[in-house]
């Protein structure tokens, strides 16, 4: 059985997910697909080691330089 966690709203935005059953089904989807989203992208981060993080920043500045490479010679 899945768990429930409880969240904290502004009285107004209360008001309204109370008030449409719609909305309400709408907004628990969305709260929990972000919630899985956001936790396995903690777990994917947790598991990157320092060379992921290298190579990474590798190609960050590659394509930076490749980027003001093209500009200059427009």
């Amino acid at each position: 059985m899945p768990k429930q966690i409880k969240i904290e709203v502004p009285e107004e935005i209360h008001a309204l997910i109370e008030a449409d059953p719609f909305m309400k089904l709408i907004l628990e989807r969305i709260v929990r697909e972000e919630a899985l989203n956001y936790a396995l992208s903690i777990l994917t981060i947790d598991r990157l080691t320092e060379d992921d993080v290298m190579k990474v920043d590798r190609r960050v500045k590659e394509g930076i330089r490749k980027r003001i490479e093209d500009e200059i010679n427009r």
